[in-house]
Order: C-alpha cells, then structure tokens, then sequence
C-alpha cells in the first residue's frame, strides 16, 4: 500500500466524522470538517499552481490552519516547510532561498515581518495571509464551496506518498546555517507506530505544548495521535498556569514537552490541587530530566516517559515503559520497535559493553537525507547508519544513556569531560533551576569546564555547588568558575544554545 499521510483524515472523517480532531485558541474542528476543508485547500493550491515536489513554506503559530496546510500539501505530493517564527530575519531569507518555495502562508500578525522578507527574498512565490481564527477561504484560498462529490474516506485526489518527500524541517542551527531534513511519508508512518509502542491510543487527547515548527511537536505528537484518530489541543502560547487549566477542564490523556516546561509547571501554586486523573503519560524530550523533578511529579503519581530522539529521525529513537524512568533516571531508555541503535567508535567500530561510543541509528524512521546538501547526508549516513554526533553508552539492562555531544566534549589535561555528566548533577541541586557547561580556553589545562546556573533561589553560591558535587565527580571534572543568570538561551526545542552562552562569558 502507497502510505499519504493526507488518507489518514480521509478515514478518520469516515470512522469518526464527529470527533474533535483539533482544538486550538480560536476553534475546533471535527474530523469529517477538517477533512473537507483540507480537501478545499488542497483544490486551491492546485488552481494556483502547486504541484507534486512544490514546497510550501509556513509561518505560523500553533494552529489548527497550520495542520490543515499539512495535510493539503500531502494530499497534492508536495513538501511542507514550516518555518520557526524564533529565526532572524537573515535566517529565514537563507531558509526561503534554500528550499524555494511556491507558496508561503503566514499569520497576519507577522505581515509588517514578511514585507520586510519580500524584498530579499525576490524569487516567484504566492504570499497567502492567514487571519488566526478566521476561515481560510476569507483569503480566497478554499474553494467556493466545501461540498464535495467523493465520500469521506475516499483516496481520490491523493498524489504521491511512500517515499516521495513530504515535509522539510530546518534543524535549529545551534551552530552554522540551518540544514533541511528532508521526511518522507513513509518516514512519519513509522515514526507513528513506534510512537505507538509507548502506549498511545485512539482515546488519546493530547496537549501539544512544541512549536510545530520542530519535528517533536509535529510528529512527536501531532501526526501520531491524528494517525489514530485522537484529539490534539493547542496553544498558541505557553502559559504554564493555563496548562494546567487546560488538563483539568480537557480531561488531558498525554503530554509532550522538554524539562524546562515540567519544570514550570511543577513551580505554578495550582500544581498541587489541580486534577491529573486523566494524564496517564508525559513524554519527555530534549535533554535529561532530573531525577528531582521526576521524583517531585511522581509524588503526585504522575509517570514521564523520557525519549531521545533527534530531527534526522522523525524525531524517535529510544523511549521508555511504564514504571521505567524513576528506574533508570538518567536513561533516554531502549530502542523504539522499528529502529536499531549501536554505538561505535571513531573507526566505525562497535564499542564494548558498558563503554562510550557514538550513538548511529538505522531504521524506516530516518531522513531521506539534507535538501540540498549531499556532502552533509554523505557524512551524517553511511552504510545505512544515521551518524547523531551524540555519545552514549548501554547499562547492562540495554537502556541507552546520553553522554554528550561529540562537538561539545571538553578536554581539560588530556582528560575527556562531557558536560551533560555535569550539568545533569547541577539540576539535581535544590538550588538550581536550569545549569549548562562548557568549555573556556585555559593556558594550562588547554580547556576547564566552566557552569553557567539559574538559581532557584539567591543565595546559592559557588562554594554550596562546589561542595555539592565535590563527592560526585572526580576532580578534574569540577566546574572551575560559576556565573549566575536569570535564564539561559534556549532554541524551540528547548535546548541551551552553547555558542550563545560562550558569547555570555566572553562579556563577563
């Protein structure tokens, strides 16, 4: 069977034609809706000119006319690029003139942003406004009329699927210019069903607190619970008071999100009387969570499902069961059902048990490749195996622990230090918020691990972390300098932009 992704709400419109699909801040939207206006959509793409392997750009918020750009776009075979509305202006040019899309649907909100684009950005594309809440034919871009000849559940009009290319997510950039990941159908088909070894079900309803712009909000959450016929709720902003208002009053199955938003939660007064009953899993993503924090939402008996996972491979990689992260806290858990994982050394060789080595994927969840860019898919895929650049190592029950990233190892007198040993000790501290390490040129050592901390509370000192990993670290491991600020620079999925902190101490 050819798999577009565009049939799943053509059959959910068939099996279940009244169920909320979407909510957001503005509306909601029933399968058998949603359907014939995804339908429309796709119909007057296609009378402007969009076709199979055209991309089409985005740039919204967590909407439900974002989703129904999506699955338009599969519907016609072409590529959907949502764009990060965090990016500069320089950025979003170099993206636009990178993947060269025939279409770009934006909020309104950014209009006075997107003149600014069009006058760098001067190759043919049609601008399509989108008005938050309102109906998309306002700007002309449904048809006429939203009745149409074929029954729900009809694959008419469905162009390519399988392993033609469906979407384009642009990595964070962390460091360099942002390369695309190109997704194909099939990758996200799979990506659904090992999202579906961790538990989910039809029955889900499920609060999608990442920006769709990154790979964990769209398929981390989004195309898996709509695949099974689900509800997914959004925000268009992350207010941790209204989440918590959200979960009670939707009666929330499931949540996806980074640490730092379990995190303020767990700080809202509301955390404690508001009723979790219904929340059976919060997946969790991005960055380790601390034991502390798992133990503070265990006590409320609330279970996380820590995962790892990256954009090249749709996101999923490992994951966790029941009962399992209090277990193995620390761990990114076991390999999802359809994806294999080794770890190698420098010569591409599998390592010992219980020692380091890069962590390489292989499965039907991995990118066709980098739009544009064959000497980057060439490095980052070899023999089959998607190379992460992240260093882990397996316990002897098989449970992957993230070590570092190979680019942000620290080499301090010849010894190797990895700053994520460290940083994952500091957020275990009662006084520490959030914690990053990393390396500061030193005449002696050639490097020394330097932490930068929010605190929790302000009379957290040097001396109190000192001591409080003095007995948890060998010594040449210790932070050698502290520096205190009010927050740390995060990308869209949550993680610490180092380049960005490093440019922090060069100014203190």
């Amino acid at each position: 069977m050819n798999i577009n992704i565009a049939a799943w709400m053509e059959r959910n419109a068939l099996i279940f034609p009244q169920k909320i699909a979407l909510k957001d801040d503005y509306r909601e939207l029933s399968y058998l809706a949603c359907n014939t206006r995804i339908r429309a959509l796709a119909e007057g793409m296609q009378e402007r000119g969009v076709q199979a392997g055209d991309r089409v750009a985005v740039l919204m918020p967590n909407t439900i006319d974002m989703v129904e750009v999506l699955f338009a776009t599969a519907r016609l075979g072409a590529i959907y690029v949502p764009l990060n509305w965090r990016l500069s202006e320089e950025e979003l040019v170099f993206i636009l003139d990178d993947c060269a899309p025939k279409v770009l649907f934006f909020s309104t909100e950014w209009s006075e942003r997107i003149s600014s684009i069009r006058k760098r950005y001067i190759a043919e594309c049609f601008y399509c406004a989108v008005e938050l809440g309102q109906d998309l034919s306002m700007e002309g871009w449904l048809k006429d009329t939203l009745e149409h000849s074929s029954p729900a559940g009809s694959w008419d009009g469905l162009n390519g699927g399988g392993d033609d290319d469906l979407m384009i997510i642009y990595t964070s950039g962390t460091t360099g210019l942002p390369k695309g990941v190109v997704l194909t159908h099939n990758n996200v088909f799979w990506q659904t069903i090992n999202g579906w070894s961790l538990g989910a079900s039809p029955d889900a309803i499920v609060l999608a607190l990442l920006p769709l712009f990154h790979v964990g909000g769209l398929n981390g959450s989004v195309t898996p619970v709509l695949h099974m016929g689900g509800t997914i709720l959004l925000q268009r902003n992350f207010n941790p008071a209204a989440v918590l208002t959200t979960i009670e009053k939707e009666r929330v199955t499931g949540i996806l999100g980074v640490p730092v938003i379990y995190q303020l939660l767990s700080k809202q007064p509301e955390f404690e009387t508001v009723d979790w009953s219904s929340c059976e899993v919060l997946l969790s993503g991005g960055a380790p969570l601390p034991e502390s924090l798992i133990r503070v939402y265990h006590e409320r008996e609330l279970e996380f499902r820590q995962g790892y996972g990256l954009t090249e491979a749709s996101p999923g990689v490992t994951g966790m069961g029941p009962g399992e992260c209090l277990e193995k806290a620390g761990s990114a858990g076991r390999p999802l059902l359809y994806t294999e994982v080794q770890l190698v050394d420098s010569d591409g060789m599998i390592v010992s048990q219980g020692e380091s080595g890069e962590v390489v994927v292989r499965g039907p969840n991995v990118m066709r490749g980098y739009w544009n860019r064959p000497d980057a898919t060439a490095e980052a895929i070899r023999d089959g195996w998607l190379y992460t650049g992240d260093v882990g190592h397996f316990d002897e029950d098989g449970f992957l622990f993230i070590v570092d990233r190979k680019k942000d190892m620290i080499i301090s007198g010849g010894e190797n230090i990895y700053p994520a040993e460290i940083e994952k000790l500091l957020v275990g501290h009662p006084q520490v918020m959030a914690a990053t390490v990393v390396g500061r040129p030193d005449e002696k050592w050639g490097e020394i691990p330097v932490a930068v901390v929010v605190p929790s509370e302000t009379d957290v000192s040097f001396d109190s972390l000192h001591s409080f990993l003095k007995d948890r670290l060998a010594k040449y491991k210790l932070p050698k300098e502290y520096h205190f600020v009010a927050e740390l620079p995060l990308n869209a999925s949550g993680k610490v932009i180092k380049s960005e902190v490093r440019q922090i101490l060069e100014r203190m």
